[in-house]
């Protein structure tokens, strides 16, 4: 048991705490983990915040709860999936640590349960954050004493617990197909941005058909229900968890089984699942081919586009934020009646302008594509050092792959949105500029951050995209920089509408002449440090 927890804590740490390249400074490793925690934390809070009150409202007078925790529950499970499924390549199948750790007098079942201990923390507290705050809202808002007895959070723990359990063993599962397919499929890449892009699909889709679904609720929850017996597990949890105590031990014994049994049947072939897919990698990663770009600017852009489109890992986490962008704006356009409706209900209460502005700048902080470009470049960094390019170019054609990405998308959206909300030119133009700025300030500050928090000596990219220093604060600090917006353009409205707009956008132009400069003069500095 304590080579397990030892082999636990590595684990969890090449999830959460991979060092950087800066050695003995823990507090990098520590605000690294602490981001990924929080994150996780406030995708989960948000989540089941607004959708449990959401489905209360609702459901509370048909005394219909339960529904509830089925919905929260199928949240939690396939947000696991979406968080670690893909993970699961790297950290179980993939880490460059995994040679030592097979060469040590551990059994391979034992390597297996401590790699896959590490994906189910993650999903634990993932569904934490997920179920807790469903049973909060359902003891706050029911009409029927949900919530209001002991025994009911001891059964919602239990769940809490039960669940990951399930969702780790169906991303384990899936992870090992993804790296079966990058290993022997010559697109492996390919086929991994196909099922992904499925699945956000299908997340889109429930997203946008959520309201319709409210409204059957209403009609007919029961009926609800009984159409979701294909989700059996669920629908045992959620009775377990308001007071079934033979359907909560069900829903736990169909947890614990699936992952008992990857633990112990993969643990069996680990050794070989990782040599296969390490060898096949080997053979492929540095295969000499012919250079087709011409220039050494659009070859180094293609190099960025490559690692971008072929690193599922990267494209999904960092790439996310523009499918959200363009999907808002032609979700405006689509629903551009419900908006009139709204807005005419709301008698021109709501600052429309700047309240697009700030989701266009929300979804823009999420595209980290060039925080971590710098630490994925890994430890083969010296060879782009060697190249017959200076170190400014470097950083500008990384920076500007972002807003090769970001400003096409910013423009459509922004045309899109002027369109579906009927603002004025005058407004348009202010949002637009606004985002093309925000646009700038994340490109040149990710670049910044990815300077100053390198993590070059990553386990692998899972690492970089998800849990580095770098793409925290790339993401977090210009997300507040849109509060500080927010409060200007406030302070500005109570002196004269123009000022209210100019304000903010005298904010970003400074924030992103200051990025501008400081890694024109200081980023060649840092590249060489490195």
């Amino acid at each position: 048991m304590k080579k397990f927890f030892a082999l636990l804590k590595v684990s969890v740490k090449s999830m959460l705490l991979s060092s950087t390249n800066s050695r003995g400074k823990s507090r990098k490793k520590a605000a690294t983990g602490a981001g990924a925690i929080l994150l996780i934390a406030f995708l989960g809070l948000y989540m089941s915040g607004l959708y449990s009150s959401m489905l209360m409202q609702v459901l509370s007078p048909l005394h219909m709860e339960v529904l509830v925790f089925v919905f929260m529950g199928m949240g939690a499970l396939v947000g696991g999936l979406l968080f670690t499924a893909f993970a699961v390549k790297g950290v179980v199948f993939g880490g460059r640590d995994n040679d030592l750790l097979l060469s040590m007098p551990v059994s391979t079942t034992a390597l297996m349960a401590s790699r896959v201990a590490a994906i189910y923390l993650e999903n634990l507290l993932f569904s934490l954050f997920v179920l807790a705050p469903a049973g909060a809202v359902c003891a706050f808002m029911t009409q029927s004493g949900v919530g209001h007895s002991l025994l009911f959070w001891v059964r919602l723990l239990i769940a809490v617990v039960a669940l990951p359990l399930l969702d780790t063993a169906l991303s384990v599962l899936l992870g090992a197909l993804v790296a079966f397919l990058s290993a022997r499929v010559s697109k492996g890449a390919l086929g991994q941005n196909i099922i992904m892009g499925i699945y956000m699909a299908a997340v889109f889709w429930f997203a946008f058909n959520l309201n319709g679904m409210i409204e059957g609720l209403a009609a007919n929850a029961a009926g609800v229900k009984e159409s979701l017996s294909w989700a059996a597990p669920m629908l045992w949890m959620a009775d377990g968890i308001l007071g079934d105590w033979g359907k909560l031990l069900a829903f736990a014994a169909c947890c614990i089984v699936p992952f008992a049994l990857v633990v112990f049947g993969l643990g069996k072939v680990y050794r070989q699942a990782v040599t296969a897919f390490a060898a096949r990698s080997a053979r492929n990663d540095y295969k000499l081919s012919a250079q087709t770009a011409s220039g050494q600017k659009k070859a180094l852009l293609v190099k960025e586009a490559r690692r971008f489109f072929g690193t599922p890992m990267y494209l999904w986490n960092a790439g996310i934020g523009l499918i959200m962008l363009v999907g808002i704006g032609v979700a405006a356009i689509v629903m551009q009646g419900k908006l009139d409706e709204f807005l005419a209900m709301m008698g021109g209460a709501l600052p429309v302008m700047p309240i697009a502005a700030a989701v266009m700048g929300f979804c823009l902080c999420t595209c980290v594509i060039a925080a971590p470009s710098i630490s994925l470049e890994g430890k083969y960094l010296w060879i782009l050092r060697e190249a017959p390019v200076g170190e400014q170019p470097l950083l500008w054609i990384k920076t500007g792959f972002e807003l090769l990405l970001t400003v096409p998308c910013t423009i459509l959206a922004g045309a899109l949105l002027t369109v579906a909300l009927r603002l004025s030119a005058g407004e348009g133009a202010v949002m637009l500029l606004a985002a093309l700025l925000f646009s700038v300030i994340h490109a040149a500050f990710g670049v910044l951050m990815g300077l100053t928090f390198p993590k070059l000596d990553a386990v692998n990219e899972t690492v970089v995209v998800k849990q580095s220093l770098a793409v925290t604060l790339g993401m977090f600090v210009p997300m507040a920089a849109l509060g500080v917006c927010g409060l200007l353009y406030w302070l500005g409205g109570l002196i004269a509408p123009w000022v209210a707009a100019a304000l903010p956008l005298a904010l970003l132009a400074a924030f992103a002449a200051a990025c501008v400069l400081i890694l024109a003069r200081k980023g060649p500095a840092m590249l060489r440090a490195l």
